[in-house]
């Protein structure tokens, strides 16, 4: 079993209340050991009763704001912000509200986005969002106000730094969403065949060893604008590809 004691020091950085930064140490301890973001799992590892713990930890979530403790990590002076969604399956939750389907189209769950900034090689998370095909509507105009408040959320926290994404999640569904909430972004591409100019002619990537390619102003999937930038340095087997809404 991880040590509270571990944990204390840090997170008395992000709660100034002593008892609140006990507690925290020992739900972080119970995350760290069960491996696991649900609530029964966290409550069975931490130390003492499963049954009380489960109760410690929702009163917990009740009368504190981790999103906002959290924030305390971020750097000012970063010039990026790193985002990682992943994919959260909840297959028996049948009538949870926010739960949707996840990119095979057929698995429940939902998206966790974790937000993060750079550091020395590493990446400090300090802030996260979630949301789902549920609560996302194509629509503009009739969105799901849980999915408008999410990505109000990442705007305030990002300014004008850009979101970079890994290739993974290069989806429509995510970059329509960063698209109408203004959001700059920076994804690594899947290469194929995803975009076409601004008369429906299909873009093929293509790219010579030590050349650097733009195309500015094409559609991906024929939804949203961006700019695409190309580079295959000299040592490497692929070339990597990157969309963005910057210049």
């Amino acid at each position: 079993m991880f040590k509270c004691t571990q944990f204390l020091p840090f997170l008395q950085t992000l709660f100034d209340d002593p008892e609140t930064a006990r507690k925290a140490s020992r739900i972080a301890a119970g995350i760290m050991q069960g491996r696991s973001p649900r609530l029964s799992d966290i409550a069975r590892e931490m130390d003492g009763n499963e049954v009380a713990n489960y109760k410690a930890v929702q009163r917990f979530l009740e009368s504190t704001d981790p999103q906002t403790a959290l924030v305390r990590l971020f750097r000012e002076e970063a010039p990026f912000v790193i985002g990682d969604p992943t994919e959260m399956p909840r297959p028996q939750a049948k009538k949870s509200e926010y739960v949707g389907t996840l990119s095979d189209g057929e698995t429940k769950g939902y998206w966790l986005m974790i937000l993060a900034t750079p550091y020395h090689g590493r990446a400090i998370p300090c802030g996260f969002v979630d949301y789902s095909s549920k609560t996302i509507n194509q629509d503009a105009t009739s969105r799901n106000q849980h999915h408008f408040a999410a990505f109000r959320q990442v705007k305030e926290l990002l300014g004008e730094r850009p979101l970079v994404l890994d290739r993974e999640f290069s989806y429509l569904e995510l970059l329509e969403n960063l698209a109408l909430e203004g959001i700059n972004f920076v994804i690594r591409l899947k290469v194929g065949p995803l975009f076409c100019d601004g008369e429906g002619k299909p873009v093929v990537l293509s790219i010579q060893k030590g050349e650097t390619r733009i195309l500015n102003k094409v559609f991906y999937k024929g939804k949203v604008f961006v700019n695409v930038i190309g580079v295959w340095q000299n040592g490497f087997s692929d070339p990597m590809w990157i969309m963005t809404n910057l210049d």
